[in-house]
């Protein structure tokens, strides 16, 4: 694949050169062999034309004579797969805004009381609603929704249009808000899997309510893994062999898995965790508890080689949030 794309980008360039009169800037190399029974003349358009694209047959043949060219090739092909062709039950948009720390509380208020037309306008795919306390901009706030796909999210946004009570809602908030990040996340199901979760769990939880609890405190964990195809799946399967004893380690219930996922719009690259305890001082206690578990120490050295940042932010539920 890399040796064939040399070879064509050479004979475009050559094609180019023809056509335009130009002189190539590339260094002086071997030219391709062409299959044809008399050369191109100079300035002749159609013959020039005729002459790379058998340059490009003849690069594609001799790609095809290397077995382990093959091979990568087929590996690059199954890797550019594009994600909306995974089973991955929807897609997550992640939006982040910063708020006039002078007004968040205005501006929370207001949200709490168009949550129920949030609800409407998302069709019940509005997750969470959480407000920054430590590790972050404490005026910053992170909403969640799930849409079956990027389609519905277009149609969630139309609908927003055309409600009289959230454009109102916009109106009146817009002043408050100094910076929107939107980002798209997949679930990581075979992760959350191993978790006993099923895909979109997330989303039941929102839609069943608290159940009675007191609010609860949320860990947001994001990693930013190095540039390729395969850190993603590698860290999703180490996770997945090592959740089972994080889980275990922790006896007495501290943590509790809310969501995992990766991004596919947005910095890329990157995988996010969303965890819950009942206290601040509960994420430390289920931490120290997780270092006993020799599959997920495993996993972890396992991960660890492709992380380049990790940052880790606690966070309340805001009184909009249907997960708290």
């Amino acid at each position: 694949y890399p040796l064939a794309n040399d070879r064509l980008d050479r004979s475009m360039k050559f094609r180019t050169n023809q056509e335009t009169g130009e002189k190539s800037t590339r260094p002086a190399s071997r030219p391709l062999e062409a299959p044809t029974s008399s050369p191109a003349r100079s300035g002749d358009v159609t013959s020039t034309r005729h002459l790379s694209f058998a340059m490009f047959r003849a690069a594609l043949r001799r790609a095809s004579t290397h077995a382990s060219l093959n091979a990568r090739v087929r590996g690059a092909f199954r890797a550019l797969a594009t994600s909306a062709t995974q089973k991955t039950g929807g897609i997550y948009e992640v939006r982040t805004y910063d708020i006039e720390p002078s007004r968040l509380d205005e501006y929370l208020a207001m949200c709490a009381d168009s949550a129920n037309e949030r609800k409407k306008v998302t069709n019940e795919g509005f997750v969470g609603f959480f407000v920054t306390e430590l590790g972050g901009d404490a005026h910053e706030v992170t909403h969640v929704y799930r849409y079956d796909d990027y389609d519905a999210r277009d149609d969630a946004r139309n609908a927003m249009k055309r409600s009289e009570t959230w454009t109102a809602f916009l109106k009146a908030s817009k002043p408050m808000v100094r910076r929107q990040k939107s980002e798209i996340f997949l679930e990581a199901t075979k992760a959350t899997a191993s978790a006993g979760m099923e895909a979109n769990d997330v989303l039941r939880r929102a839609r069943e309510g608290n159940g009675g609890r007191a609010d609860g405190v949320f860990e947001w964990r994001r990693y930013q893994l190095e540039l390729g195809y395969n850190p993603i799946p590698k860290l999703v399967d180490a996770l997945a062999k090592g959740l089972p004893s994080k889980l275990a380690s922790d006896r007495d219930g501290r943590g509790e898995l809310v969501w995992m996922g990766y991004s596919d719009v947005g910095k890329l690259n990157q995988f996010v965790e969303l965890w819950r305890y009942d206290c601040y001082q509960d994420h430390i206690k289920a931490r120290e508890a997780a270092r006993s578990a020799d599959a997920w120490r495993a996993a972890i050295n396992e991960i660890a080689p492709m992380v380049q940042m990790f940052d880790t932010q606690l966070m309340r539920p805001a009184a909009a949030s249907p997960i708290k």
